[in-house]
């Protein structure tokens, strides 16, 4: 059955896929027709890439020490100079960007998991799951969140794993509004009055029709989702609850600069570069899926 449904949804996701296809020309626009959002693809690949292959793009280790050439300036050893310990900023930047885009993919797995089940629920059964949904959304909307994130980093530790716990936790209100909007205008739908009067449970009318027409908005949200995720667990990091030292993010590597930017500029301006530009890019490869699925704001 389990099987059953999973196949269901695919093919449902495909047959979505297909008429965003064939709809195109009455106005919907080739995601590769935007220059900037393709650009910004295609750094993100790369970005990702050099990221994964980290240790094999530089001689130096993460957290080798270089006592001789504490906070030195850019050379051909240290292509971005060294920070207040000796260690190479190029070898650490782009071993931080491993673990700030990952913390940054699993708080938006996280937020879209919970926003896309609580969503579902609120918009297909209404009622009093709807109002209990409702009241979930307004209550974490009224709560100042970066001073629950504040709070919960602290007590958290500042563990890897549990980051992204906290943001996504927090941020999955816009997700669930989004799917409970199109939830309700799709569940009464001919094709899903098809699929009940032969017999689909609502498991089956979710999975199998339902949120395969909901998935475009949901990854257009996600990529927005993405770029405000790196922004928090940078602010985190800045101010000291984010992920701990030696694992090093760009957050983190901003905060440990800040007391040696005169002596070290680029040790502040390469991650704060890098969080800048990767959250530029995701922002227009969003704005791109938006256009190409014409799906208003």
């Amino acid at each position: 059955m389990m099987q059953e449904t999973g196949n269901g949804f695919f093919a449902g996701l495909a047959a979505t896929l297909a008429s965003v296809r064939g709809t195109r020309r009455g106005g919907r626009k080739n995601f590769f027709d935007n220059g900037p959002a393709v650009y910004s693809l295609m750094l993100i690949v790369l970005l990702i890439a050099v990221s994964l292959l980290a240790p094999l793009m530089t001689p130096h280790g993460r957290d080798a020490l270089d006592l001789g050439s504490i906070l030195a300036r850019p050379s051909a050893e240290h292509v971005l100079g060294t920070d207040e310990l000796g260690r190479d900023v190029f070898a650490r930047l782009i071993h931080a960007g491993r673990f700030s885009m990952l913390v940054a993919f699993c708080s938006v797995a996280i937020a879209l998991a919970i926003g896309v089940l609580m969503g579902t629920i609120a918009g297909y059964f209404g009622r009093s799951a709807e109002a209990a949904v409702t009241i979930a959304v307004d209550l974490f909307l009224s709560v100042p969140v970066f001073l629950v994130l504040l709070v919960a980093a602290s007590a958290c530790g500042g563990r890897l794993w549990l980051i992204p716990l906290v943001i996504g936790g927090t941020s999955w209100m816009e997700t669930a509004r989004i799917v409970r909007s199109l939830v309700m205008s799709l569940k009464d739908e001919g094709f899903v009055e098809a699929a009940r009067a032969a017999g689909a449970n609502d498991a089956s009318v979710i999975v199998r029709h339902v949120l395969p027409q909901a998935l475009p908005s949901v990854i257009v949200s996600a990529t927005v989702g993405f770029a405000q995720a790196m922004l928090v667990e940078s602010a985190l990091s800045f101010l000291g609850f984010g992920v701990q030292p030696p694992v090093p993010t760009w957050g983190n590597m901003l905060q440990n600069a800040n007391v040696f930017i005169r002596e070290a500029p680029l040790a502040a301006f390469a991650p704060g570069f890098m969080i800048f530009i990767t959250c530029l890019s995701f922002n227009y490869i969003g704005e791109g899926l938006r256009r190409m699925l014409a799906i208003d704001r």
